[in-house]
């Protein structure tokens, strides 16, 4: 598989010849990727708010969403919606505040990757904060682990065909993407994560992040019994990881 052959969509809210633009495709240029751009969703377009269940996320959430993460999410469906509709079998998905740190390394485990399809549902390329490695193999000449239950971010990741199918298999989500991710059971789900991070988000260095203030935000009006309910969410979560990976060895 030729790395200039691959799909690839960049996630962006910006208009053509924005910062976030210019530096996904300096990035990509040095790997010698081409990617598409798909137009995501600002926070304020009430249209998000239409897959978003907010409902369940209040009885299986360990808070609510703020905006920003409903129109990310939704910017993600929408990249899936792009995969699916087209005869690829997978595709490099990007946030556009993405940095490559070893453009030859990650042109490396995307060959290695598209060589071995069935090691893997989600390839991430980037975690926040990771948990645990239960188990670590090879593909190729690239190092692959799989987590406890996968970590936060979802900057860039290769996906497939079948969990594009699974994800939007749900009509409206009540979770962060990359939180969806972690719980992995509940789609029958095969993330792996290349070790150590061969991407770097770098928003702060393009206008500061999207989400970050709704987050803080969030965070200072959350109350104690929804404090207490997300322990027993963490608690539940925890058991079902082991579970779930114990039947996958």
């Amino acid at each position: 598989m030729s790395i200039t052959n691959i799909s690839c969509y960049v996630l962006t809210i910006e208009e053509e010849g924005g910062p976030r633009r210019r530096n996904a495709i300096d990035e990509l240029a040095a790997v010698g990727i081409r990617a598409e751009f798909v137009r995501g969703f600002r926070k304020d377009d009430p249209k998000i708010h239409g897959e978003y269940n907010w409902l369940i996320n209040r009885v299986v959430g360990k808070r609510d969403l703020t905006s920003g993460e409903i129109a990310v999410y939704c910017g993600h469906r929408e990249s899936w919606r792009r995969i699916l509709s087209t005869r690829n079998t997978h595709a490099l998905v990007l946030d556009d505040d993405f940095s490559v740190i070893d453009p030859k390394a990650f042109s490396t485990a995307i060959t290695d990757a598209y060589e071995n399809p069935t090691s893997w549902n989600v390839l991430k390329f980037f975690d926040f904060k990771p948990k645990r490695v239960l188990a670590s193999r090879r593909i190729g000449s690239t190092n692959i682990v799989r987590y406890k239950y996968a970590a936060s971010g979802a900057v860039a990741y290769l996906i497939d065909r079948n969990a594009a199918t699974k994800m939007l298999s749900r009509k409206r989500f009540f979770r962060a993407v990359d939180e969806d991710f972690s719980w992995s059971w509940e789609l029958d789900l095969c993330v792996w994560s290349v070790s150590p991070n061969l991407v770097a988000e770098v928003s702060d260095g393009l206008g500061g992040s999207l989400l970050e203030e709704d987050r803080l935000r969030n965070k200072r009006q959350r109350n104690i019994l929804r404090s207490l309910w997300g322990n027993v969410i963490q608690a539940y979560k925890m058991i079902r990881s082991k579970l779930y990976n114990m039947s996958s060895q």
